[in-house]
Protein backbone atom coordinates (compact mmCIF):
# COMPACT_ATOMS: atom_id res chain seq x y z
CA UNK A 1 0.00 0.00 0.00
CA UNK A 2 1.28 3.90 -0.90
CA UNK A 3 2.45 5.20 1.90
CA UNK A 4 0.16 7.61 3.70
CA UNK A 5 2.67 10.37 3.81
CA UNK A 6 2.47 12.86 0.86
CA UNK A 7 2.44 16.12 2.16
CA UNK A 8 3.46 18.24 -0.89
CA UNK A 9 2.72 18.03 -4.38
CA UNK A 10 5.90 15.56 -5.12
CA UNK A 11 4.40 13.08 -3.58
CA UNK A 12 6.44 9.26 -3.27
CA UNK A 13 5.71 7.17 -5.18
CA UNK A 14 3.18 4.21 -4.27
CA UNK A 15 5.06 1.74 -1.71
CA UNK A 16 7.96 4.25 -1.21
CA UNK A 17 8.94 7.20 0.39
CA UNK A 18 10.96 8.69 -2.30
CA UNK A 19 10.57 11.66 -4.59
CA UNK A 20 7.56 11.02 -7.27
CA UNK A 21 9.40 10.10 -10.78
CA UNK A 22 7.23 10.22 -14.07
CA UNK A 23 9.20 7.71 -15.34
CA UNK A 24 8.52 5.21 -12.72
CA UNK A 25 4.77 5.56 -13.14
CA UNK A 26 4.36 2.64 -14.94
CA UNK A 27 6.13 0.47 -12.47
CA UNK A 28 4.77 1.02 -8.82
CA UNK A 29 6.14 -1.17 -5.89
CA UNK A 30 3.13 -2.48 -4.23
CA UNK A 31 4.25 -3.00 -0.90
CA UNK A 32 5.10 -0.06 1.46
CA UNK A 33 8.78 0.48 2.16
CA UNK A 34 10.84 3.84 2.82
CA UNK A 35 14.31 5.19 0.93
CA UNK A 36 15.48 6.83 3.79
CA UNK A 37 16.47 4.34 7.13
CA UNK A 38 15.49 4.12 10.92
CA UNK A 39 17.96 6.67 11.83
CA UNK A 40 16.29 9.74 9.34
CA UNK A 41 13.13 8.95 10.63
CA UNK A 42 14.31 9.29 14.74
CA UNK A 43 15.85 13.37 13.90
CA UNK A 44 12.45 14.11 13.07
CA UNK A 45 11.06 12.39 15.95
CA UNK A 46 14.08 14.18 18.11
CA UNK A 47 13.34 17.34 16.39
CA UNK A 48 9.54 17.46 17.36
CA UNK A 49 11.07 16.44 21.05
CA UNK A 50 13.27 19.38 20.57
CA UNK A 51 10.14 21.76 19.98
CA UNK A 52 8.82 21.09 23.31
CA UNK A 53 7.50 17.57 21.75
CA UNK A 54 3.78 19.61 21.05
CA UNK A 55 2.60 19.35 17.71
CA UNK A 56 4.67 21.34 14.89
CA UNK A 57 3.61 23.13 11.70
CA UNK A 58 5.65 21.78 8.59
CA UNK A 59 8.06 25.37 8.65
CA UNK A 60 8.37 24.74 12.50
CA UNK A 61 9.44 21.14 12.09
CA UNK A 62 11.28 21.90 8.66
CA UNK A 63 13.59 24.65 10.68
CA UNK A 64 14.32 22.11 13.44
CA UNK A 65 15.45 19.81 11.21
CA UNK A 66 17.59 22.45 9.19
CA UNK A 67 16.09 21.88 6.16
CA UNK A 68 14.03 24.41 3.49
CA UNK A 69 10.11 23.33 4.48
CA UNK A 70 9.57 22.32 0.37
CA UNK A 71 12.94 19.99 -0.11
CA UNK A 72 12.39 16.70 -0.99
CA UNK A 73 15.14 15.59 2.22
CA UNK A 74 12.57 16.96 4.31
CA UNK A 75 9.45 15.61 2.47
CA UNK A 76 11.39 12.28 2.12
CA UNK A 77 11.84 11.93 6.26
CA UNK A 78 8.63 13.18 7.08
CA UNK A 79 7.60 9.71 4.53
CA UNK A 80 9.98 7.61 6.69
CA UNK A 81 9.16 8.82 9.76
CA UNK A 82 5.01 8.25 9.57
CA UNK A 83 5.99 4.60 7.92
CA UNK A 84 8.05 3.84 11.09
CA UNK A 85 4.89 5.13 13.17
CA UNK A 86 7.06 7.96 14.70
CA UNK A 87 4.66 10.78 13.89
CA UNK A 88 0.83 10.68 12.72
CA UNK A 89 -0.41 14.10 10.81
CA UNK A 90 -3.27 15.94 12.65
CA UNK A 91 -5.82 18.35 11.30
CA UNK A 92 -1.76 19.75 9.73
CA UNK A 93 0.20 19.68 11.79
CA UNK A 94 3.06 16.81 12.79
CA UNK A 95 2.11 14.57 16.29
CA UNK A 96 5.13 12.58 18.04
CA UNK A 97 2.67 9.07 18.12
CA UNK A 98 4.06 6.82 21.98
CA UNK A 99 6.46 4.90 19.52
CA UNK A 100 7.53 8.28 18.31
CA UNK A 101 8.00 9.33 22.15
CA UNK A 102 9.46 6.07 23.45
CA UNK A 103 12.62 5.84 20.30
CA UNK A 104 13.48 9.62 21.80
CA UNK A 105 13.57 8.18 25.37
CA UNK A 106 16.96 6.16 26.33
CA UNK A 107 15.32 3.90 28.41
CA UNK A 108 13.16 2.50 25.68
CA UNK A 109 14.70 3.33 22.53
CA UNK A 110 16.49 -0.02 22.20
CA UNK A 111 12.47 -1.51 22.06
CA UNK A 112 11.12 0.74 20.25
CA UNK A 113 13.62 0.49 17.67
CA UNK A 114 12.73 -3.13 16.71
CA UNK A 115 9.08 -2.25 17.11
CA UNK A 116 9.58 0.16 14.39
CA UNK A 117 11.64 -1.31 12.14
CA UNK A 118 8.09 -4.12 11.68
CA UNK A 119 5.65 -1.34 10.83
CA UNK A 120 7.59 -1.09 7.61
CA UNK A 121 5.55 -3.80 5.56
CA UNK A 122 8.40 -5.08 3.39
CA UNK A 123 10.86 -5.62 6.88
CA UNK A 124 7.81 -7.20 8.22
CA UNK A 125 7.10 -9.41 5.44
CA UNK A 126 11.08 -10.14 5.12
CA UNK A 127 11.34 -11.19 8.67
CA UNK A 128 7.86 -13.31 8.41
CA UNK A 129 9.63 -15.09 5.38
CA UNK A 130 12.92 -15.46 6.96
CA UNK A 131 13.06 -16.33 10.50
CA UNK A 132 15.39 -18.86 11.71
CA UNK A 133 16.64 -18.65 8.13
CA UNK A 134 19.22 -17.08 6.12
CA UNK A 135 18.63 -14.13 4.31
CA UNK A 136 19.05 -14.62 0.70
CA UNK A 137 23.00 -13.50 -0.33
CA UNK A 138 23.23 -9.45 -1.07
CA UNK A 139 22.64 -7.96 -3.62
CA UNK A 140 21.04 -9.39 -6.45
CA UNK A 141 19.45 -12.18 -4.41
CA UNK A 142 18.01 -10.21 -2.18
CA UNK A 143 17.03 -7.22 -4.12
CA UNK A 144 15.44 -10.12 -6.21
CA UNK A 145 13.35 -11.40 -3.01
CA UNK A 146 11.98 -7.86 -2.58
CA UNK A 147 10.88 -7.66 -6.23
CA UNK A 148 8.92 -11.03 -5.74
CA UNK A 149 7.07 -9.56 -2.44
CA UNK A 150 6.50 -6.41 -3.96
CA UNK A 151 9.08 -4.06 -4.96
CA UNK A 152 9.59 -2.19 -8.20
CA UNK A 153 12.71 -3.67 -9.75
CA UNK A 154 13.84 -0.01 -10.18
CA UNK A 155 13.72 0.32 -6.44
CA UNK A 156 15.40 -2.83 -5.39
CA UNK A 157 18.75 -1.11 -5.04
CA UNK A 158 17.50 1.74 -2.71
CA UNK A 159 15.07 -0.45 -0.95
CA UNK A 160 17.61 -2.68 0.30
CA UNK A 161 20.38 -0.37 1.36
CA UNK A 162 17.65 1.80 3.32
CA UNK A 163 16.90 -2.19 4.84
CA UNK A 164 20.34 -3.42 5.92
CA UNK A 165 20.71 0.13 7.44
CA UNK A 166 17.54 0.32 9.67
CA UNK A 167 17.60 -3.64 10.17
CA UNK A 168 21.50 -2.64 11.65
CA UNK A 169 20.02 0.46 13.39
CA UNK A 170 17.31 -1.00 15.22
CA UNK A 171 19.39 -4.26 16.44
CA UNK A 172 18.15 -7.35 14.02
CA UNK A 173 21.47 -8.06 13.16
CA UNK A 174 23.34 -8.06 16.39
CA UNK A 175 22.83 -12.10 17.34
CA UNK A 176 22.88 -13.62 13.60
CA UNK A 177 24.66 -11.40 11.58
CA UNK A 178 23.56 -9.46 8.46
CA UNK A 179 22.54 -13.28 6.64
CA UNK A 180 19.76 -13.67 9.64
CA UNK A 181 17.09 -11.23 11.18
CA UNK A 182 16.75 -11.93 14.98
CA UNK A 183 14.54 -9.52 16.86
CA UNK A 184 16.84 -7.96 19.92
CA UNK A 185 15.94 -9.51 23.56
CA UNK A 186 14.19 -6.76 24.56
CA UNK A 187 10.46 -6.22 25.31
CA UNK A 188 7.99 -3.68 23.03
CA UNK A 189 7.81 -0.11 23.51
CA UNK A 190 4.15 -0.30 23.29
CA UNK A 191 1.85 -0.16 25.80
CA UNK A 192 1.34 -3.10 28.06
CA UNK A 193 -1.17 -5.09 25.86
CA UNK A 194 0.96 -4.09 22.79
CA UNK A 195 2.99 -6.76 23.40
CA UNK A 196 1.40 -9.38 21.68
CA UNK A 197 0.65 -7.31 18.71
CA UNK A 198 4.66 -7.09 18.28
CA UNK A 199 3.93 -9.94 15.33
CA UNK A 200 0.73 -8.31 13.81
CA UNK A 201 0.27 -6.91 10.79
CA UNK A 202 1.45 -2.98 10.84
CA UNK A 203 -0.45 -0.42 9.41
CA UNK A 204 -0.93 3.38 10.28
CA UNK A 205 -4.05 2.51 12.17
CA UNK A 206 -5.16 2.83 15.79
CA UNK A 207 -4.32 -0.27 18.04
CA UNK A 208 -8.04 -2.98 17.27
CA UNK A 209 -10.08 -3.63 20.00
CA UNK A 210 -11.02 -6.71 21.53
CA UNK A 211 -11.78 -9.30 19.14
CA UNK A 212 -15.46 -10.13 18.36
CA UNK A 213 -17.51 -12.49 20.92
CA UNK A 214 -16.69 -16.75 19.75
CA UNK A 215 -18.87 -18.09 17.16
CA UNK A 216 -19.27 -14.31 15.40
CA UNK A 217 -17.73 -13.83 12.23
CA UNK A 218 -16.12 -10.96 10.31
CA UNK A 219 -18.95 -10.96 7.88
CA UNK A 220 -21.93 -8.83 8.00
CA UNK A 221 -24.10 -6.73 10.35
CA UNK A 222 -21.72 -5.74 12.99
CA UNK A 223 -19.53 -8.25 13.46
CA UNK A 224 -17.32 -6.09 11.83
CA UNK A 225 -12.71 -6.77 11.52
CA UNK A 226 -11.03 -4.60 14.59
CA UNK A 227 -9.46 -2.81 11.98
CA UNK A 228 -12.67 -1.56 10.69
CA UNK A 229 -13.93 -0.89 14.06
CA UNK A 230 -10.84 0.98 14.99
CA UNK A 231 -11.21 2.92 11.86
CA UNK A 232 -14.81 4.13 12.36
CA UNK A 233 -13.79 5.07 16.14
CA UNK A 234 -11.39 7.46 14.59
CA UNK A 235 -13.91 8.85 12.41
CA UNK A 236 -14.98 12.86 13.91
CA UNK A 237 -18.08 13.61 14.27
CA UNK A 238 -20.17 15.27 12.00
CA UNK A 239 -20.04 18.99 11.69
CA UNK A 240 -16.57 18.99 12.93
CA UNK A 241 -13.69 20.85 11.23
CA UNK A 242 -11.92 17.88 9.05
CA UNK A 243 -8.84 19.25 6.77
CA UNK A 244 -8.46 17.68 3.62
CA UNK A 245 -5.18 16.17 4.21
CA UNK A 246 -6.87 14.14 7.22
CA UNK A 247 -9.06 13.00 5.14
CA UNK A 248 -7.46 11.59 2.54
CA UNK A 249 -4.77 10.00 5.51
CA UNK A 250 -7.76 8.42 6.66
CA UNK A 251 -8.87 7.08 3.55
CA UNK A 252 -5.66 5.73 2.87
CA UNK A 253 -5.52 4.03 6.18
CA UNK A 254 -8.50 2.51 5.48
CA UNK A 255 -7.00 1.20 1.90
CA UNK A 256 -4.30 -0.48 3.83
CA UNK A 257 -6.80 -1.94 6.06
CA UNK A 258 -8.94 -3.40 3.15
CA UNK A 259 -5.85 -4.99 1.57
CA UNK A 260 -5.22 -7.01 4.29
CA UNK A 261 -8.38 -7.99 5.41
CA UNK A 262 -10.27 -8.75 1.87
CA UNK A 263 -9.06 -11.09 -1.20
CA UNK A 264 -8.76 -9.26 -4.57
CA UNK A 265 -6.51 -8.01 -7.11
CA UNK A 266 -5.73 -3.57 -8.22
CA UNK A 267 -4.88 -0.83 -6.00
CA UNK A 268 -6.63 2.22 -4.42
CA UNK A 269 -5.25 5.59 -5.13
CA UNK A 270 -6.11 8.71 -2.93
CA UNK A 271 -5.74 12.02 -4.63
CA UNK A 272 -6.01 15.62 -3.21
CA UNK A 273 -6.48 18.80 -5.72
CA UNK A 274 -7.07 22.10 -5.19
CA UNK A 275 -5.31 24.67 -3.78
CA UNK A 276 -2.07 23.52 -2.14
CA UNK A 277 -1.36 25.81 0.55
CA UNK A 278 -4.86 25.55 2.19
CA UNK A 279 -4.65 21.71 1.87
CA UNK A 280 -1.14 21.09 2.87
CA UNK A 281 0.55 20.78 -0.40
CA UNK A 282 -0.85 17.54 -0.77
CA UNK A 283 -2.01 16.26 -3.73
Amino acid sequence: MADTSADTKDAPPEGSSGPADPKRTREQSSIGFPYLDLEDAISVAAGLLGNGGVPCEPDQLAAALKHPPTSGTFRMKIATARMFGLIETIQGKYHLTDLGFAITDAGRQKAARADAFLNIPLYRKVYEQFRNQQLPPRPVALERTFVGFGVAQKQADRARVAFDKSAQQAGYFDQGGRDRLIRPPVGSAAPSNGAAQVDAPQVDLPPPPPPPPPGKSGGGGGDYHPFIHGLLDTLPASGTLWTIEGRAAWLEAAASAFKLIYKGEGKISIAVTGDQKQNGGRQ
